[in-house]
């Protein structure tokens, strides 16, 4: 009995040394397998960082395109008889005042004209109105308010285009992409949707926020969307495949947001603590902020080279600030605003 227990407890010494055998090997192998990720995580992270850098230079490109464009036009402008005299000063334009003509067209300012009276009505029966969003050519007028629905009327004739339905409640923000295929809405459903305007028909609903979607806009390439929620969060949105991809957390309330360049690789918030901040939207990380109001800042804009920001605040004043330090460059107020 001695010798057959002794033969089995033989037996299985040689069959724990080939367990240990095998796990020695899956030991070794799981060191390859982690080296091998780590290699490819790393090439990953190169493959972005390229990917990251060939999009910050296409966007610098189109930015400097864009600025020659926009010099081209200030100094048409200048020229302009109607403009009276003009004044370049660090790539600004500001046009003299003008007295107020028979035809109705008053005061000048920076290459447009303050109008006195109204040249059209359109009247579409709707109820309260929260947006107005005009396409780039200037053919189509969005609407966008109390109802869950969006009016498209077409801006020359005032008649209506589409009735975009899909909302569950009010629409809040209304606004078409660059090139005017698409139409985007942010309702307080809690949802963002998209349409295609070459049917009218519902394309993406892009769902994730638990609070009403207050404002969303598109990147300048419609390949991104934005969007903002009193859940305090912006989210940036695939549009192709209708997905967030990343969540940025703005601690205070905001009460508007806008691109700093074309690809919205950076943002600037406008918040209810009277401050801004910038953000990088690839990371969700905030690179700056300042408070530069004395009471809520409601609106944010920024120029399309990503240079100049200018905030609208409840303190009644406007202030142009440096995108790059978030100096404030010029304070404008007036009597009554």
């Amino acid at each position: 009995k001695i010798d057959s227990m002794q033969a089995s407890l033989k037996e299985k010494d040689g069959t724990i040394q080939i367990l240990q055998d095998e796990m020695s090997a899956l030991q070794l192998e799981i060191v390859h397998i982690e080296e091998r990720s780590r290699k490819l995580q790393s090439e990953n992270d190169d493959l972005v960082k390229r990917w990251l850098k060939k999009m910050n230079e296409e966007a610098e490109k189109v930015n400097e395109v864009t600025a020659e464009l926009e010099q081209i036009k200030r100094k048409s402008a200048a020229l302009s008889p109607r403009m009276g005299p003009a004044v370049f000063e660090d790539d600004q334009f500001f046009a003299a005042r003008t007295p107020a003509t028979a035809s109705g067209v008053g005061t000048t300012h920076g290459g447009s004209l303050v109008p006195q009276s109204a040249v059209g009505k359109i009247d579409g029966r709707m109820e309260e109105i929260h947006s107005i969003a005009l396409s780039a050519t200037g053919g189509l007028l969005a609407v966008g308010g109390q109802a869950s629905t969006v009016r498209v009327f077409d801006a020359e004739t005032g008649e209506g285009v589409f009735t975009l339905t899909g909302c569950l409640k009010g629409v809040n923000h209304v606004e078409f992409s660059l090139d005017g295929s698409m139409l985007l809405a942010a309702s307080s459903d809690h949802t963002a949707r998209i349409w295609k305007l070459d049917t009218g028909r519902h394309w993406k609903s892009l769902t994730g926020h638990i609070g009403s979607v207050m404002t969303a806009k598109f990147s300048h390439d419609a390949s991104r969307v934005f969007t903002y929620s009193q859940d305090r969060t912006v989210k940036v949105w695939d549009t192709q495949r209708g997905l967030c991809v990343k969540t940025l957390f703005t601690v205070s309330s905001c009460h508007d947001f806008d691109l700093l360049d074309s690809m919205g690789a950076r943002i600037v918030t406008a918040h209810m603590d009277n401050g801004i901040r910038v953000w990088d939207t690839a990371s969700g990380k905030r690179v700056r902020e300042a408070v530069l109001h004395k009471e809520q800042v409601m609106s944010v804009w920024a120029s399309r080279t990503g240079e100049r920001i200018l905030t609208n605040s409840y303190d009644g004043t406007l202030k142009l600030v440096d995108a790059r330090t978030l100096e404030v460059v010029t304070v404008m107020s007036a009597p009554g605003y």
